[in-house]
C-alpha cells in the first residue's frame, strides 16, 4: 500500500471516529479555538504579568518596585492622567459626531450604503499614510493655516503640530468610522413608529431623543464607546507623530521601554496597568449594558 493510500485511510478513519462520537466533535470544535486563545492571548498576558514583577530581565528576583515607581512618581501619573483625559475627550467627540452622522444616515439618507462605504474608505488606506496626511494639514504653513488665513481667523501661519489639539483631532479622526457603524446598526434596528408615537403624544424632539431614541440605542452607544476608548487609551503612533514629546501618552512610554530602553519588566508593568484599565472599562460597559443604567431604559 502506497503512502498516499495509507494517509487517506488514516484521515477517513479519524473523520469517521469524529462523526460517531459526540465528545470528539465537541472537543474538536472547542479545542482548536481554545488552544488559539490560550497560545496567543492567555499565555502572553500571563508572561507579561510575571515579567512585570521581575526586578530585571529573567532570571531575576520578584519585586514591586515597578508598580511603586509608576504610582509614586509624578512623571508616570502625569502620563496616565494625560492619556485618560485624551481618551475621554476623543471618545466624547467621536460619540457625538458618530451618533449624529449615523442618525442622519439612518433617518434621512437614501444612499446609506454609499455613504457608509465613504465612511469606511479611510480604513482602506494605510494608518501611517493617514497620519502623514494629517501632518501636512496641521504643520506650520499647511492646509489648516492656509484656510484660516483665507477666512481671516489667523494673520500668520502657526500650525497646531505637536500639541494636545493635534493629537485629539488625530484620535477622533482615526476612530470615528469605528464608532459610526454600531450607532447605525442600533438606529436601523429601532422601531421608527415609536418616534412618531412620541411626537403624536406631544413630546418635542429633545424629549423624544432622550426618552425614546437614546434608550433604544444604548447598547450601540456603549459598544461604540468601548470600541473607541480602548484603542485610544493604548495609542502610540498617533501621539508620537502628531504630538511628539510634548504630548506623551502611556502607549508611547511602553513602546520606548520595550524598543529603546530594553526595560521589559517596567514596560510590562505599564502594560498591566493599561490592561487592568481596559478590563475595568469593558466591565463598566457590560454593567451599563446589562443594567440599563444609560438614559434609564433598555432596548425592548
Amino acid at each position: 500500500m502506497s503512502v498516499a493510500n495509507r494517509s487517506r485511510q488514516v484521515i477517513e478513519s479519524g473523520a469517521e471516529y469524529v462523526r460517531e462520537h459526540r465528545r470528539a466533535r465537541l472537543g474538536l470544535l472547542v479545542g482548536i479555538p481554545a488552544s488559539v486563545l490560550v497560545a496567543f492571548f492567555i499565555l502572553p498576558l500571563l508572561t507579561m504579568a510575571w515579567m512585570s514583577f521581575l526586578s530585571d530581565m529573567p532570571p531575576a528576583p520578584l519585586t514591586l518596585e515597578h508598580y511603586i515607581r509608576i504610582f509614586t512618581g509624578d512623571t508616570y501619573i502625569t502620563v496616565l492622567w494625560r492619556t485618560a483625559v485624551l481618551t475621554v475627550q476623543s471618545t466624547i467627540i467621536v460619540v457625538v459626531l458618530g451618533y449624529v452622522l449615523a442618525y442622519s444616515i439612518a433617518r434621512f439618507s437614501k444612499r446609506a450604503t454609499i455613504v457608509l462605504l465613504l465612511i469606511i474608505l479611510p480604513f482602506w488606506t494605510n494608518y501611517i499614510v493617514r497620519m502623514y496626511a494629517l501632518i501636512n494639514i496641521f504643520q506650520s504653513g499647511g492646509v489648516l493655516d492656509t484656510v484660516m488665513i483665507l477666512v481671516g481667523l489667523a494673520s500668520e501661519p502657526s500650525g497646531i503640530m505637536y500639541s494636545h489639539t493635534a493629537v485629539l483631532i488625530g484620535l477622533a479622526y482615526v476612530w470615528l468610522p469605528l464608532a459610526t457603524f454600531p450607532f447605525y446598526a442600533s438606529l436601523t434596528n429601532m422601531d421608527g413608529d415609536l418616534i412618531d408615537a412620541s411626537k403624536d403624544l406631544g413630546a418635542g424632539p429633545i424629549k423624544t431623543f432622550l426618552r425614546v431614541t437614546l434608550p433604544m440605542t444604548k447598547n450601540g452607544v456603549i459598544a461604540g464607546i468601548v470600541l473607541v476608548a480602548i484603542p485610544a487609551f493604548g495609542s502610540f503612533i498617533t501621539p508620537a507623530l502628531l504630538g511628539g514629546t510634548n504630548v506623551l501618552m502611556v502607549g508611547m512610554v511602553i513602546e520606548q521601554q520595550f524598543a529603546a530602553s530594553f526595560n521589559w519588566p517596567f514596560g510590562s508593568a505599564l502594560g498591566m496597568v493599561v490592561t487592568v484599565g481596559v478590563v475595568l472599562l469593558i466591565g463598566l460597559g457590560s454593567w451599563l449594558g446589562a443594567g440599563g443604567k444609560l438614559a434609564g431604559g433598555g432596548d425592548e
